[in-house]
């Protein structure tokens, strides 16, 4: 019952990542300039948040299925 829990909770952090990086940028970054700070300090963070919800989720549902 813990694995279903823990895979929903990794799937959760998984599709919260990506919707952070893949959210466009705001008005002041959309004029073609990347500088803003915000915007790859929030595609860090989205890619590490996405890459720890999948190492969870596949840590504990491994280790569940081959124990």
């Amino acid at each position: 019952m813990y694995v279903i829990l823990v895979d929903i909770a990794a799937l959760v952090l998984l599709i919260g990542g990506i919707v952070l990086v893949a959210k466009p940028p705001t008005n002041g970054a959309a004029n073609g300039e990347e500088s803003d700070p915000r915007v790859y300090a929030r595609r860090i963070v989205g890619t590490m948040i996405a890459a720890f919800g999948l190492a969870i989720g596949l840590m504990v549902t491994l280790f569940h299925f081959l124990s």
